[in-house]
């Protein structure tokens, strides 16, 4: 189903945007997952660190292609032939994966916000945004099932884990607020129905619901409001080795059919 037929230039490229930043968040973090293959710490994580790349991975293809309908390149150029400064990913999700503490903790933390924002979707008057949701949230919430049983295992781990958590938790914390930042386009969805709501003003229920996960194990998560605007194609020099080994393959003949 074709996205945007009806709108005006001005709102399909505001909505081209918005789309453009839940694809690079997924395709962003998708690849980092997938780094986790052959690593994890036990054999059965390697396979479930992989599903879960190739899920984030394929949902980006599909806002992609939906960006590709609203006026943009296709997926492939998309994905592997921007500048860093032409992402629109939040920043959390570039960052290396750490330890295994960290990257559960952006696990659950991003399956959480993603939670939110795809129920918020389901709301949206465009029904191809709907049905992208709607296939989204019946596989994220095996990701965000996965996330909450290994962060439950690992508070019950002993001292040695419960501060490995803690440390984990701050550092996703001081990135998280990117993930709902305010942005100057969300007005227009709202008003055009798009969107039901300014994906800003889930902010304090996503901290409030995360909190409510990790609490119960003597956690906290205290986010800031600063940081690197990863919306506004503000990044990090891991975005840039990261997207050089994503690319790679790509570059070296883009018009070939992979």
């Amino acid at each position: 189903m074709e996205i945007g037929r009806d709108l005006d230039g001005g709102l399909r490229a505001v909505l081209r945007e918005y789309v453009l930043s839940l694809a690079d968040d997924e395709l962003v973090l998708g690849h980092r997952d997938s780094e986790w293959c052959a690593f994890a710490p036990l054999i059965e994580e390697d396979v479930a660190f992989a599903s879960i790349a190739q899920d984030e991975i394929a949902h980006a293809q599909m806002m992609l292609g939906m960006v590709q309908d609203l006026g943009g390149p296709g997926p492939d150029a998309l994905a592997f032939g921007r500048a860093s400064s032409a992402m629109r990913n939040a920043v959390l999700l570039e960052r290396p994966n750490g330890d295994w503490a960290y990257s559960l903790t952006r696990h659950l933390v991003y399956d959480i916000a993603d939670d939110l924002r795809t129920e918020a979707l389901l709301r949206s008057r465009e029904r191809s945004l709907v049905l992208v949701a709607e296939r989204m949230r019946r596989e994220e919430r095996y990701h965000l099932e996965h996330g909450r049983t290994w962060v439950r295992a690992l508070a019950h781990g002993g001292r040695e884990a419960l501060l490995r958590l803690q440390h984990a938790l701050d550092r996703v914390a001081a990135d998280s607020f990117d993930l709902f930042r305010p942005i100057a386009w969300e007005g227009a969805l709202v008003r055009a129905g798009i969107l039901a709501e300014e994906p800003s003003r889930l902010w304090e229920p996503f901290v409030a619901r995360v909190q409510a996960e990790v609490g119960p194990f003597g956690l906290t998560f205290t986010p800031g409001r600063s940081g690197p605007h990863g919306r506004a194609g503000e990044h990090t020099p891991d975005l840039d080795g990261l997207l050089r080994t994503m690319g790679e393959v790509w570059r070296s003949d883009p018009h070939a059919i992979w």
